[in-house]
This record gives structure tokens, C-alpha cells and sequence, in this order.
């Protein structure tokens, strides 16, 4: 699977795998629209907090795979 770089972020296709670099990014630019938004901002705020659960979730699942792979390799 390609992993998505910063030309891509616009157009990720089912090609491209999601990492948390590219979550991380896609908070950046979020915190931005929030901003520019002043108060109407807010409406974005679920999709932040989702976007925040899938960066923990993803952290989470990569930390899973290393142990699991540790303990293979003992």
C-alpha cells in the first residue's frame, strides 16, 4: 500500500493508506478552518475530536503490532 504524502493529502484514494502523519496534518489544517471561522468554528469540533480518536486508535494498534512482533521474535 502507497503512503500518502504531502501532494496527496487534497485526493487520498483508496490507494493510499491512512497514517498518523497524514491525521496529524489533516488536524492541522482543521485547527486552521476553526480558526478563520472564529465562533462558527465549532461545528467543527466533532469532526476534531474524531479526527483525535483515530490518531489514538492508530497509535494504539501500531503499539499492539510491535508488541506482538517483540514477543514472536523472543
Amino acid at each position: 500500500m502507497k503512503h500518502a504524502n504531502d501532494n496527496t493529502l487534497n485526493k487520498i484514494s483508496a490507494d493510499y493508506e491512512i497514517t498518523v502523519e497524514v491525521l496529524e496534518r489533516c488536524l492541522d489544517r482543521l485547527a486552521i478552518v476553526m480558526q478563520r471561522a472564529n465562533q462558527s468554528g465549532e461545528v467543527y469540533l466533532p469532526i476534531f475530536e474524531r479526527l483525535e480518536r483515530e490518531i489514538e486508535a492508530k497509535k494504539a494498534s501500531e503499539s499492539t503490532m510491535a508488541r506482538a512482533m517483540r514477543r514472536f521474535r523472543r
